[in-house]
């Protein structure tokens, strides 16, 4: 799944399913996204992708907490994100 994590040392992931309302959408949303690295790179571990409409986003991370931290700043993007898209597309 992360070809480059250790897995023992990123023991915990989810992955975050975002439809949007058509593929142009979604990656538009993903190359919005894919700019902003992770502030804590040497804990966690996100790949964003397109599937069909799909925003599909993979967390990997050291900790729980750490994976919730991450998802909720992941989340907060996304939202600035779709209300642009909302606004303009």
């Amino acid at each position: 799944m992360y070809p480059y994590c250790n897995m023992s040392e990123f023991p915990h992931s989810t992955v975050v399913t975002v439809p949007f309302g058509e593929p142009r959408l979604a990656r538009i949303a993903s190359e919005s996204l894919q700019v902003d690295r992770e502030l804590s790179g040497d804990k966690v571990v996100r790949t964003i992708s397109v599937d069909d409409a799909n925003l599909v986003v993979s967390f990997t991370a050291n900790s729980l907490r750490v994976l919730r931290v991450s998802i909720n700043g992941f989340m907060d993007s996304l939202i600035l994100v779709t209300r642009t898209l909302e606004a303009f597309a």
